[in-house]
């Protein structure tokens, strides 16, 4: 981290701001991690000290003036850094530039697209739609993203908003799967990784049969993966498609 503060470059940074007491308090953030954590969305190996960009309390950043360890124990009755920045990211408000909320805003766009491609289909020829065909029919629907909430979030009510557009539904398959000794080694970590195995059970003969669930968008495409493993002696079929 920076600690010459007064030659800190706030470009690709965000400025955090709250008051305490009366008294006003920055921090110089990183704007993606800062976001993600007043969303609640921040993985828990990311910390408070990953998330500053310069390790001092200010109250005047963009001028580089620190806080005196006098009003900080006034306020915080603590001058230990982390402590107070935590205090300091709950309350405050992360200012970012039009070019950063344009830059999350298209992240999160990218993100719901994708989703969209991935756990949806055309219910009329059971085939997912091309993420371009889902871009297309979002800037139709006028559809309204919000970049501070998860593509999970929003995704059910976009759904219903592309209906208007484009037939589209979001459903899930259960596959029984039969994979033959010989390949059951890396196949069952592929498919593991690639759709949730509800239940399973290894054979006398060592082959390993499966009920595995997946999102009925990629449904060809792990069906080609398992295939393709096995050089096309594996067993799949669909038992049942659940409609979310």
């Amino acid at each position: 981290m920076l600690r010459d503060t007064r030659r800190v470059d706030l470009s690709g940074k965000s400025v955090v701001r709250a008051k305490f007491q009366g008294n006003r308090f920055e921090l110089i953030v990183n704007p993606e991690l800062a976001l993600k954590y007043k969303m609640g969305l921040l993985d828990e190996s990311i910390t408070i000290d990953d998330i500053l960009e310069v390790d001092e309390i200010f109250d005047n950043a963009s001028k580089g003036e620190r806080a005196s360890d006098e009003i900080l124990n006034h306020c915080f009755e603590t001058t230990n850094i982390i402590e107070i920045a935590e205090k300091i990211l709950v309350k405050g408000d992360l200012n970012l530039t039009a070019e950063q909320r344009q830059e999350f805003f298209e992240k999160k766009r990218k993100q719901i697209v994708n989703l969209l491609a991935k756990t949806c289909i055309n219910p009329k020829t059971r085939t997912p739609h091309p993420p371009l065909r889902i871009e297309n029919a979002m800037k139709e629907a006028k559809v309204m993203i919000d970049p501070t909430k998860s593509a999970e979030e929003q995704i059910k009510d976009i759904i219903v908003e592309l209906r208007t557009i484009i037939p589209i539904s979001m459903e899930t398959v259960k596959l029984a799967v039969q994979i033959p000794p010989e390949f059951t080694g890396k196949a069952y970590g592929e498919i593991k990784r690639k759709g949730q195995i509800e239940k399973d059970e290894w054979q006398k003969d060592g082959s390993w049969i499966a009920v595995v669930s997946i999102a009925a968008g990629v449904q060809g495409e792990f069906m080609e993966m398992v295939q393709g493993m096995t050089k096309g002696r594996s067993e799949i079929k669909v038992i049942e498609r659940i409609r979310l």
